[in-house]
């Protein structure tokens, strides 16, 4: 077994929550959302530096509201190992080796120390210009774990499709890679499945993700949080499908 294999969460839904939920998360501000509209339009360092103090205003500081909000009523009161602070947020600037590039949104996810959020499993949440996304993701980074996590895909496909058409009924999208980056250019796999597409052995990342546009975001406002933490619920047994991979399949799942 890998040493450093985080445990497993012992939670299951329905989670415990506060009620009425300590919401300090009241949105993102229009400001924000168009300032990443203006970095999607020209993706470069120079935009990034003309909107770097309304990002750090209107998305950054209210991401990390949701994230503390997250913490507050779903990751605590549910005992999940979880990181929430050091780490969980990536960078809009890309690092692309001083090319000057930039990404026009921001994500970030919860990881279990002492993995890194790019070795672990991720559940994922990312704003975008005009969309809020929801996510799981596994990829190569993080070793053996996916390489067990791919491995239960193909070695129990009965459960691995229940779970995936229970997610895509609600509409989440299935995509993956022959490479760790991005599913971009590859295609996505929408409504039930009969059966499990035929090359995803050969994949290097998995992603299964919701969006919603930016009109339902901004009419949830500070509720955005309850729904993030339903889509957390929805994505929790594919979740425990993946981490409980290493140990369900013995010794060979770890390698």
């Amino acid at each position: 077994m890998t040493p450093d294999l985080p445990p497993v969460p012992s939670a299951r839904p329905p989670f415990v929550t506060p009620d009425p939920l300590a919401l300090s998360f009241d949105g993102f501000p229009a400001e924000g959302l168009d300032a990443l509209a203006r970095l999607r339009e020209e993706p470069h360092i120079e935009r990034y530096r003309k909107e770097k103090e309304v990002l750090q205003r209107a998305i950054t500081e209210p991401f990390k509201r949701y994230r503390d909000d997250l913490a507050l009523n779903w990751v605590i009161p549910n005992a999940l190992p979880f990181e929430t602070e050091k780490n969980v947020f990536s960078r809009i600037l890309k690092n692309d080796f001083g090319a000057g590039g930039s990404h026009s949104h921001l994500w970030m996810s919860f990881y279990r120390p002492p993995r890194k959020r790019l070795t672990d499993l991720q559940l994922s949440h990312a704003v975008h210009p005009d969309a809020f996304r929801w996510g799981l993701y596994i990829g190569d980074y993080s070793k053996s774990l996916f390489r067990a996590a791919r491995q239960r895909l193909a070695a129990e496909p009965g459960e691995a499709l229940d779970l995936l058409n229970t997610l895509l009924a609600r509409g989440y999208k299935l995509a993956f890679a022959p490479h760790v980056t991005k599913p971009e250019g590859h295609p996505e796999f929408e409504g039930e499945l009969d059966a499990l597409p035929e090359d995803i052995h050969r994949a290097k990342g998995i992603w299964v993700m919701r969006r919603i546009e930016r009109e339902e975001m901004d009419a949830l406002g500070p509720r955005l949080v309850a729904q993030a933490i339903d889509e957390q619920e929805a994505l929790w047994p594919l979740y425990l499908f993946f981490a409980e991979a290493p140990e369900h399949l013995g010794p060979a799942g770890a390698i």
